[in-house]
């Protein structure tokens, strides 16, 4: 079976409907949604005109086996982590104003509302994200896949500090593990194709099809959402133990630059 993953979305309703039409011309029966459909932030992104989050919203709903919540979904609706080992995050956090949260966690937490802008959300759409998962696993073919937006202990990318090396992806290895799964995908990096880890080293590969064995692995790959980032989506092949980051096609963005 074949598999799609996306993620980063970003209310960029162009290029979701362009990853939606390429995952089904690649023949996906499932497609997982990583998080972080809503949230656009004006110093990264350049299609003001054409954002959309309840379109987004509805196409995942309408489209996708399942779904996890992410770090801008999360300040979109206003909703706190539900198991965070990071930062000890204060009931009334949203009810303190931004300069007295950027007291409080200085430049290690991401605080939005100086680069982001409200999201037009229905109530549906809002009581829906509010229902997303931190995690999600799906078994396909005996291939068991744990999905989240980012890595443990920072599963929804709420933090600004971003791993770099191998070594610092180990207790999401041991996460991925202690939840009887071999695999585990994430988004949040905007990643230009797609990164393997294991536990000795990060194999950071451009947009290709790779093949890929069962052993304990980590990956992360490109955000749907156009901006500073080369953007696509994965599509997984059980069959074949292969997997493509698929480079979302240029004619099908042309034009809708914002």
């Amino acid at each position: 079976m074949k598999i799609g993953v996306i993620g980063d979305i970003h209310e960029d309703i162009i290029a979701l409907r362009a990853a939606m039409s390429l995952l089904e011309g690649a023949g996906c029966t499932e497609v997982v949604c990583l998080g972080d459909i809503v949230g656009f932030k004006v110093n990264t992104y350049q299609y003001l005109d054409t954002r959309n989050a309840h379109e987004c919203v509805a196409i995942v709903r309408a489209n996708c086996s399942g779904a996890v919540i992410g770090n801008n979904d999360l300040f979109q609706i206003r909703k706190l982590p539900a198991h965070t080992t990071i930062f000890d995050f204060p009931d009334n956090w949203y009810e303190l104003d931004f300069h007295e949260r950027k007291a409080l966690v200085g430049n290690s937490v991401f605080l939005y509302e100086d680069v982001q802008l409200n999201a037009l959300l229905t109530r549906a759409d809002k009581a829906w994200l509010e229902s997303l998962p931190d995690t999600l696993i799906g078994d396909y073919e005996g291939l068991r896949i744990l999905f989240s937006h980012f890595v443990y202990p920072d599963l929804h990318g709420l933090m600004t500090y971003f791993p770099k090396r191998a070594e610092e992806f180990r207790e999401h290895l041991a996460f991925i593990e202690r939840h009887g799964c071999t695999l585990g995908i994430s988004g949040h990096f905007h990643f230009e194709g797609l990164s393997r880890v294991n536990e000795e080293d990060i194999r950071r590969q451009g947009f290709g099809n790779y093949v890929f064995t069962r052993e304990l692995q980590y990956w992360y790959g490109p955000c749907v959402a156009r901006g500073p980032f080369d953007n696509g989506c994965l599509i997984i092949d059980t069959a074949e133990s292969t997997v493509e980051a698929a480079r979302l096609p240029v004619e099908a963005l042309h034009g809708h630059h914002g």
